[in-house]
């Protein structure tokens, strides 16, 4: 099944068959060789990027019990206490000032584009230098906002050689967001949603077995054992934001 879905993209359905019946073996092969890159991943399964809907399902055949929610959670549980958390910090204030007047959907694009200004990336080493990412690096490293009309071959041509790793791109304002794409080894897939393309992002860190980026660690580490309800270290800051957001209302 691996080699003909290397050679075929269509009937869909038997694409989709296969790539069902392989997402163990395929998690196997990727974990049992660490060191390979996306690229080369990417050469071994090339339905994961060029199939819609293949990492949801890889991450789903792996993961059942928490594939939904993200989706199922962010709008009621998350989305108003992550704001309510974010209006204690001096940073979000800019984007928050604009909360109360766009839809609830749109609000809920807030809350997850101010998760690495609530949860900033600790200092890192990297050889003998220390590091401490700017709020802007830290945004962009989650969730890169560009406006509508930007030229999308020149920015993933440059994403492909600056970010190894995946992240989401939203094209759009402060208010609106009108195009979601997860970015992947300089390819855009879209997303209908920006909840969506979160979603998939996530997803992609585990299908791919790649390490969060340390730029935005910390969001990506409360979506997972907060969330998602995946194992994984949770720092004091992180803790804070579960016990605010669970806090009797």
């Amino acid at each position: 099944m691996t080699e003909w879905l290397k050679n075929n993209i269509w009937p869909l359905n038997q694409v989709e068959e296969y790539m069902k019946q392989t997402a163990i073996y395929r998690a196997k092969w990727i974990r049992d060789h660490g060191s390979k890159t996306v690229q080369e991943i990417n050469r071994e399964y090339p339905r994961l990027l060029d199939t819609p809907g293949m990492i949801a399902q890889d991450f789903a055949v792996l993961h059942p019990a928490c594939a939904g929610k993200l989706s199922e959670k962010w709008m009621p549980v998350f989305k108003d206490r992550i704001l309510g958390f974010a209006s204690q910090e001096k940073q979000a204030l800019g984007l928050l000032s604009r909360v109360d007047s766009v839809c609830a959907d749109a609000q809920g694009d807030m809350a997850l584009r101010l998760l690495p200004v609530v949860l900033p990336a600790p200092v890192y080493r990297i050889g003998r230098k220390s590091y401490r990412p700017s709020c802007e690096e830290t945004r962009k490293s989650f969730i890169d906002l560009k406006p509508v009309g930007t030229n999308m071959v020149e920015f993933l041509s440059e994403a492909q050689v600056t970010r190894p790793y995946p992240f989401v791109l939203a094209l759009g304002d402060d208010q609106r967001c009108c195009q979601s794409f997860v970015v992947i080894n300089g390819q855009a897939m879209e997303q209908s949603t920006l909840v969506a393309a979160v979603d998939i992002c996530f997803k992609a860190f585990y299908v791919f077995d790649i390490n969060f980026p340390r730029q935005c660690a910390p969001a990506w580490e409360f979506l997972q054992t907060v969330v998602y309800e995946l194992p994984g270290q949770e720092s004091p800051s992180i803790r804070l934001l579960r016990a605010f957001v669970f806090a009797t209302r």
